[in-house]
C-alpha cells in the first residue's frame, strides 16, 4: 500500500457517460448453481460451450434483466460465460475442460458427451461460509485473472470496452515476469484509500503512481535474461502503440518516451478499473461519449473518471458483516445486506415470495409456504428460524399468526420444481433421485427429466404425465394407480357408491375474548384443530376430544365454561 495520503482530482461527468455493473456476480454463481441441479447440460461437441437453449435460460435468471436480450440477440454472453467460469473455478460444478483429439490429424479438441454436474458437497461448504471468507474467495479467483491467467494488456473482461494491446510477440519479454495478482491486490489497497461515492480523475491516479510508485507494475530492474528474451529490449518491449488499421508497425514504445508511463501502466491501469473491480462492484466508471473511432490502438483516456463504492471499503476493513434481517408488523421480512447472504435467502424463500430483490431484499410470508415448510421439516420452526434470523423477538401479531400456521400444518403439502415417480423404485434403480418417500409405490423425485432419460436407458419404458396444478391427472391406457381402469370393478346390475363419514364437533363462543385465549390454549399443546376467528368457532374430530376437554379445563381456570349442547 502506498504511503503518501492519495490527493486525487475530482471528476466532472455531466458530459462522459457513467457506468455501474447492472449484474451480482454472487446473485448470479448461486442462480448458475440451481439451473444446473434442475437441468442437464451438455456442452457443446466442439467449442465447449453452453448451448443456445440454455443459455437463454439462464439469462433469465440473472440479475441483470438485460442479458436476456443480449442472448438471443448474439447468441453468446461473456458475463454468463464468466459465471460459468466462476463457478467452475470454485468447484460448484465439473465437467471436461481439457477435450480429447479425434485422430493424429487433430488440431483442435472436441467435447464428447461433456455434462455439467453439480457437486453438492462443495456447493454446501461454501454456502454456509461466513460472507467475509465467501467474499475473499471470490476475491482471490479474480485477482488470478479471468480463468487462464491473463491480464488486462491483452485480455478482455465480461464488461470490457477498451480494446487490448497487441498480444504479438506477449509470451515472452518481461510480460510473463509481472506477478499480476499482487500488482491487482496493490491496487485495490490503493483505491481503498478514496473517498466514497465520489468522482475521481483517472489521469490524476495515473501521475500520482508515477510520482510516488512508478514501479508498482514493472520492477525498474529488468533482469538480463528477461530483456534478452523478449521481443525487443527494453522496459516496454511488450507494448506496441501505432495508428489504428496500421498493421505492419510492430515497433515498441521507447523506454525514452517521456509519456512512456501514461502510454503503457496508464493504459494498464484504465483496463483494470473496468476489470476485476468492476465486475465484484467495487468501482464505478464514466466513459468519454465518442463519436468516431479513436485514432489510436489501443485506446487511451476513454476512461477518465472512476468512484469507489461502499463494497470495496468494507472488504478491504474486513467489515462484511452478518445480513440484517428485519421481521415487520405487516409479515414482509427485509434483508439488507452489501453481499449477497444465499443462505439467509434460502432460508426465507420456504416460507415466504421475494417481492424485491436489491440491497434490500424483502420477502412476503406465506401462509401456504410455512405450513409446508412444518410439513417439509417437523423439528424446525419458522418462529425458531426466524428469531436466529433476526437475532431479536418478532412482532407479537406475526408470531400469533405464524402459530395458527402452523397449526393448520397437516393440511398443507406444497412441492413445487419436482416429480412424482410411481412404481418400484429399486427396480428402476432412481434412488439416487427421490427426495421423499410417500408410500411403497410413490416417491417424490427431482431432475424428473434426467430420470426419464435415465429409465428409458435401462429400458424401464417409461410414461410421462402432466399434472394439473390443482390435481393428479388420471391417466388412460396406462398402469397406474391412479388411472381409471385399475379400479376394483362392481357387478354388471351395481354401480360404485364409496361414501366416506367423518364426525367432527363445533364449538361456538358467545365471547371474542374467550374464544382467543381457548385459541392459545390449543395452539400451545398444538392440537391440529380448525379455528374460524370470525365466527368464533372451533371444530375438531373424535380423536382430538381428549385434548379438546383438557383445554377446556385448563380455560376454566380463568373463564367460568358453561357448555350448551345444540340440537342436531
Amino acid at each position: 500500500m502506498i504511503n503518501p495520503p492519495l490527493q486525487l482530482d475530482e471528476a466532472k461527468v455531466a458530459d462522459l457517460e457513467a457506468y455501474a455493473n447492472p449484474a451480482d456476480v454472487r446473485w448470479d454463481l448461486h442462480a448458475f448453481a440451481d439451473y444446473v441441479r434442475d437441468h442437464e447440460i451438455k456442452r457443446g461437441h466442439r467449442d465447449n460451450r453452453i448451448p443456445q437453449t440454455h443459455l437463454q435460460r439462464l439469462a433469465k435468471l440473472m440479475s441483470d434483466p438485460a442479458l436476456a436480450a443480449e442472448a438471443d440477440e448474439w447468441g453468446v454472453s461473456p458475463w454468463i460465460a464468466h459465471v460459468d467460469w466462476l463457478c467452475l473455478a470454485l468447484k460448484f460444478v465439473n465437467y471436461d475442460t481439457k477435450g480429447e483429439y479425434a485422430g493424429y490429424s487433430s488440431t483442435e479438441p472436441s467435447y464428447p458427451d461433456n455434462y455439467v454436474e453439480l457437486d453438492e458437497r462443495q456447493y454446501e461448504r461454501f454456502v454456509h461460509l461466513p460472507l467475509a471468507v465467501q467474499e475473499e474467495r471470490i476475491l482471490d479467483l479474480h485477482l488470478g485473472g479471468w480463468g487462464g491467467g491473463g491480464n488486462e494488456f491483452f485480455e478482455r473482461g465480461p464488461l470490457t470496452r477498451l480494446d487490448p494491446f497487441d498480444g504479438w510477440g506477449s509470451a515472452t519479454g518481461i510480460v510473463p515476469a509481472i506477478p499480476f495478482a499482487k500488482v491487482r491486490r496493490r491496487l485495490l489497497e490503493l483505491l481503498g484509500q478514496c473517498p466514497c461515492g465520489v468522482w475521481l480523475s483517472t489521469a490524476s491516479l495515473v501521475e500520482r503512481l508515477r510520482r510516488h510508485d512508478p514501479w508498482f507494475l514493472i520492477p525498474k530492474d529488468i533482469p538480463a535474461k528477461v530483456a534478452a528474451d523478449g521481443p525487443s529490449k527494453g522496459r516496454y518491449g511488450n507494448f506496441i502503440e501505432r495508428q489504428r488499421g496500421d498493421w505492419g508497425n510492430r515497433t515498441s514504445i521507447s523506454d525514452k518516451d517521456p509519456e512512456g508511463f501514461a502510454k503503457v501502466e496508464g493504459r494498464f491501469l484504465e483496463r483494470f478499473l473496468e476489470g476485476l473491480p468492476l465486475v465484484l462492484g467495487y468501482v464505478e466508471v464514466a466513459y468519454t461519449r465518442m463519436k468516431k473511432e479513436h485514432a489510436l490502438e489501443p485506446s487511451r483516456g476513454l476512461l477518465p473518471a472512476f468512484r469507489i463504492t461502499e463494497r470495496l471499503r468494507r472488504v478491504l476493513r474486513h467489515e462484511i458483516a452478518a445480513p440484517k434481517v428485519t421481521v415487520l408488523p405487516n409479515f414482509e421480512v427485509h434483508v439488507e445486506s452489501l453481499f449477497f447472504p444465499a443462505e439467509t435467502e434460502r432460508q426465507l424463500r420456504l416460507l415466504g415470495e421475494s417481492v424485491q430483490q436489491g440491497l434490500v431484499t424483502v420477502f412476503k410470508l406465506s401462509k401456504s409456504k410455512v405450513a409446508a415448510a412444518m410439513v417439509a421439516h417437523p423439528a424446525e420452526s419458522a418462529i425458531g428460524t426466524l428469531k436466529a434470523l433476526s437475532g431479536r423477538d418478532l412482532p407479537a401479531n406475526v408470531e400469533q399468526e405464524l402459530r395458527d400456521w402452523a397449526g393448520h400444518s397437516e393440511k398443507f403439502i406444497l412441492y413445487e420444481g419436482f416429480g412424482l415417480l410411481e412404481g418400484c423404485r429399486e427396480a428402476a434403480g432412481a434412488d439416487s433421485f427421490v427426495v421423499e418417500a410417500i408410500s411403497p409405490d410413490f416417491a417424490l423425485v427431482r431432475s424428473a427429466a434426467k430420470l426419464f432419460e435415465h429409465l428409458a436407458a435401462t429400458e424401464q419404458v417409461p410414461g410421462s404425465i402432466r399434472h394439473s396444478d390443482q390435481a393428479l391427472s388420471a391417466p388412460e391406457r396406462v398402469r397406474s394407480r391412479l388411472a381409471p381402469g385399475v379400479r376394483t370393478p362392481c357387478a354388471p346390475d351395481q354401480k360404485p357408491a364409496k361414501v366416506k363419514r367423518r364426525v367432527q364437533t363445533t364449538l361456538w363462543f358467545a365471547d371474542a375474548e374467550a374464544h382467543a385465549a381457548f385459541c392459545k390454549i390449543l395452539l400451545d399443546a398444538k392440537g391440529m384443530v380448525s379455528i374460524d376467528r370470525r365466527a368464533l368457532t372451533v371444530s375438531y374430530p373424535r380423536p382430538a376430544e381428549s385434548l379438546v376437554q383438557a383445554c377446556l379445563k385448563k380455560l376454566n381456570e380463568a373463564y367460568t365454561v358453561a357448555m350448551e349442547d345444540l340440537e342436531q
